[in-house]
């Protein structure tokens, strides 16, 4: 029953207003969809000059010019999707990599107690001296390793001491490795073992960025080893 001219159900309104929100929640008022184009074409079909009316060729093109950018809004957001499947997966890759070891080119290390610096020396020329040199933090040489003959990829190990048997303290340290090639004094790129503290995604469009002990910000696209 109504009372003047009200309807019984006060709800109803809000019903309403429901059900209009979620159809206009559903239908982009700024897009352009299927059946707007056809209506507009059928529009310009029926208002065209009777005298010069449409090539069929003209009414093709603008379908097919439709299609095409209909088929680019599609495939961005196929490929938002994807992005946004990558960076759930390099975050569970990243997670997993926490507490683990990593070889990554670098010329730094952390040596400690229950762990000698590791790393490895890229001998592109083969040489018969080869040695590795061991700095502090303040340039000063503490230990020179020598290891001899050596080609391609040769693994290292520095224990902590100094060239007096001594035990350094705890901390990172510089290396630099040696040889001769045709006469002169030749360096070769190095590599480290280092902790993966940390790992970020997405920073500054790198992907995955690894947080390294006594070394910083590494790209996981750097990493050679992983232990």
């Amino acid at each position: 029953m109504a009372i003047n001219g009200v309807n019984e159900n006060p709800y109803a309104f809000l019903n309403s207003t429901n059900k209009t929100s979620s159809t206009e929640e559903e239908k982009d008022p700024g897009k352009l969809q299927m059946e707007d184009f056809m209506s507009l074409m059928t529009t310009q079909l029926m208002n065209q000059d009777p005298l010069k009316p449409m090539e069929s060729g003209d009414f093709l093109g603008q379908i097919a010019s439709f299609s095409t950018v209909s088929g680019i809004s599609d495939l961005q957001d196929s490929f938002a999707s994807f992005a946004k499947a990558m960076q759930s997966d390099q975050a569970l890759q990243g997670s997993s990599l926490v507490g683990r070891s990593v070889l990554v080119p670098s010329s730094i290390g952390v040596m400690t107690a229950d762990s000698p610096m590791r790393g490895q020396i890229n001998v592109a020329e083969p040489v018969s001296n080869l040695e590795m040199k061991i700095y502090s933090d303040t340039g000063e040489l503490v230990r020179t390793i020598p290891m001899g003959a050596a080609s391609g990829y040769t693994n290292f190990e520095w224990d902590g001491l100094n060239n007096d048997g001594e035990a350094m303290p705890e901390g990172v340290y510089q290396f630099m490795a040696t040889g001769t090639v045709d006469g002169q004094n030749t360096a070769f790129a190095t590599a480290v073992m280092a902790k993966v503290d940390s790992v970020l995604v997405g920073s500054g469009g790198q992907g995955l960025t690894m947080n390294l002990a006594g070394i910083g910000s590494v790209p996981f696209s750097e990493v050679q080893e992983i232990i």
